[in-house]
């Protein structure tokens, strides 16, 4: 990714990015102009002084830190506006009024939670468009998935729907992920890696107990974005929510340093306004098509676990892959029970043979899920440093924020090979929609 100055906002126009390529300009706080395959989008949008006004003369006066970059009456040709949340800092009616006056044609996609927030923020109904976490729509050419985000938490309506969203938008061979306002929760790497990300925009103004207690919900702090940027393999990550509010931001000067100390591999910038960042190289052929179970004999759950997530591909160009942990096995098929329980749902395993895990596996596969803590933690002692594959737990796919294992059946009887499935097939399921994100 390269950064370069952008000498006037009245010009941006003159600086739409080359077909196969994006443009970005933070526009404060989560904020951010996105030029890429011929759309002009705009996320999280705060223009104004909304906040400031409604929280006069309160604990936490919200005094802008830095001025409007650009005045959302000067944003022209507008195609989308995406808003991960209700927040007035996100959804901000003082700057979708003036912003959609100027762009008659521009839609505006809301998370289906917060539907009439948004029309009593100012957005008419026939402009609006809504979405819930895990569902995709098109922006033209663009693919938008809306992913879960937890600000402080992962919270529903009384219908089940996401209050707090992110968006991954691909094409081209290019990926941004913005995530919405959120911290790390069990189950965000394993559902952000196959996304191949490109970008990763990320909230950094951290949380603490004196701003819970008043109110203000907390996001990642740096080095938790630094940390999740790496876990799901992203080219470059932007930190961003800073320098809006006094009570509510990283100081950028510490930052930097710890940006600088951390010496992360992929580009981590903490975004300024007035700069133009372009991913120039798409990077299509890494999408990801190799996955490796692991369990701690390969005679259970991780050759159920290779046939269940095989069963969703056909002749599909995919490579999937089991493994163990410990040696005790290598060479033997699986388990009797498990070769019986899989047959039972039309899964043939028979013909498998447990083998090791190896050095090599972390750069021949793209990502490897471990079915329990243990084996997690085993697969990340194993990992030799510089290697690309990403890891995590099959389990954390099942439910958003809640860690789970898959639990040994070995020890257990024919129905604890029956509920082992059932968890392996649902999972595997969720997985196999996002490694061919075009079904």
């Amino acid at each position: 990714m390269t950064a370069l100055a952008l000498s006037d906002w009245f010009d941006y126009s003159d600086l739409a990015p080359e077909p196969e390529s994006a443009a970005l300009w933070w526009l404060g706080q989560a904020g951010f102009l996105i030029e890429f395959a011929g759309q002009r989008i705009v996320i999280d949008p705060y223009l104004s002084d909304s906040l400031a006004e409604k929280y006069r003369g309160k604990a936490f006066p919200h005094v802008r830190m830095m001025p409007v970059p650009v005045h959302p009456e000067v944003l022209t040709g507008i195609n989308w506006v995406l808003i991960t949340h209700g927040h007035t800092d996100h959804m901000d009616p003082g700057t979708l009024g003036p912003l959609l006056a100027a762009n008659p044609q521009a839609r505006v996609l809301v998370p289906r939670a917060e539907h009439q927030r948004a029309i009593e923020r100012g957005v008419p109904q026939d402009r609006l468009t809504l979405i819930d976490a895990e569902e995709r729509i098109s922006l033209g050419p663009i693919r938008v998935t809306a992913t879960h985000a937890a600000h402080e938490e992962i919270t529903k309506d009384p219908a089940g729907q996401s209050l707090f969203l992110g968006y991954v938008l691909s094409a081209n061979g290019v990926t941004i992920w913005h995530s919405g306002d959120t911290i790390p929760f069990p189950g965000l790497v394993e559902r952000l890696a196959p996304h191949n990300v490109d970008l990763a925009l990320l909230p950094v103004n951290g949380r603490d107990g004196i701003r819970a207690g008043n109110g203000v919900p907390g996001n990642l702090t740096l080095s938790e974005a630094l940390d999740l940027s790496e876990a799901i393999g992203a080219r470059a990550m932007i930190g961003h929510h800073l320098d809006m509010f006094e009570f509510n931001t990283l100081n950028r000067a510490q930052g930097s340093a710890e940006i600088a100390d951390m010496a992360p591999e992929f580009s981590a910038h903490l975004a300024e306004p007035n700069i133009r960042y372009a991913i120039t190289e798409a990077r299509e052929a890494r999408r990801m098509r190799r996955v490796l179970m692991v369990c701690r004999g390969n005679i259970c759950r991780s050759p159920m676990a290779e046939a269940a997530l095989r069963s969703h591909f056909g002749d599909i160009d995919i490579e999937i892959d089991s493994a163990a942990i410990e040696d005790w096995n290598v060479g033997k098929g699986p388990d009797a029970r498990a070769i019986d329980v899989c047959s039972e749902q039309g899964l043939d395993i028979a013909m498998q043979r447990a083998r090791q895990v190896t050095a090599e596996d972390f750069d021949n596969f793209d990502l490897i899920l471990g079915m329990d803590n243990d084996n997690l933690e085993r697969i990340k002692s194993l990992r030799p440093q510089g290697s690309s594959a990403r890891v995590g737990l099959l389990g954390n796919l099942l439910i958003p924020g809640i860690k789970t294992e898959i639990s040994d059946p070995y020890y257990g009887k024919a129905s604890d090979f029956q509920s082992c499935l059932k968890q392996i097939q649902h999972a595997s399921a969720i997985l196999a929609r996002k490694l061919i994100p075009q079904r």
